[in-house]
């Protein structure tokens, strides 16, 4: 089952500004036009019958009314249009931030259980695997270190066990010792995956 959003301004600030700035583009691209259409028509003259009387103006004054109000027309339509391109667009980018957003969260938060999932046809998709398999070497450190600290909780209730009697045997000991020097190099070298600030 293919999961649609429904929303499509998930990161309102970003598509919004991504929108204006886009139409303002485009808007400029009309502009530019228009007004290259209108210097480039100064230098001819055209003729024609306004109230059966001939006329003789210069083109780019023959068409300036028709080009400010073209131009208007076709920028806004044109804008509209881009607009809405630009949202659709742009929820597949923003879509994808916004699950990154949360996911990092989620591990921030010590929750290391879950897999990143984007929608098929969102951008970014090269960086849900590095997501997940960033997870999941956290997830196999921290189990590490979470049967290290098992293994030790064991041998505690051991030598609390043979603390109860009156002399705890010289054999118990060498074990014990042996077994914490064993498990204190399993932590260390399960730690040794975490790098931190000093």
């Amino acid at each position: 089952m293919k999961r649609k959003r429904r929303n499509y301004f998930i990161n309102k600030g970003f598509q919004t500004e991504f929108v204006v700035k886009f139409c303002a583009l485009v808007a400029a691209g009309c502009l530019i036009f228009g007004a290259l259409l209108y210097v480039f028509s100064s230098r001819t003259l055209t003729t024609s019958f306004e109230n059966s009387r001939l006329v003789m103006k210069s083109t780019a004054d023959y068409i300036l009314p028709g080009l400010l109000l073209g131009g208007v027309v076709v920028a806004f339509i044109t804008a509209f249009m881009a607009a809405i391109v630009v949202i659709l667009m742009s929820h597949r980018l923003a879509g994808p931030m916004y699950r990154f957003e949360k996911y990092a969260q989620e591990i921030g938060s010590g929750k290391l259980s879950s897999n990143l999932k984007i929608r098929e046809k969102d951008q970014f998709q090269s960086m849900v695997p590095a997501f997940n398999a960033m997870t999941q070497s956290l997830n196999g450190g921290l189990s590490e270190i979470i049967g290290v600290s098992e293994k030790l909780d064991v041998l505690i209730e051991d030598l609390s066990d043979s603390s109860d009697r009156e002399k705890p045997l010289k054999e118990d000991i060498k074990k014990v010792v042996s077994e914490l020097k064993k498990y204190r190099s399993d932590l260390k070298k399960a730690l040794s995956y975490f790098k931190i600030n000093d």
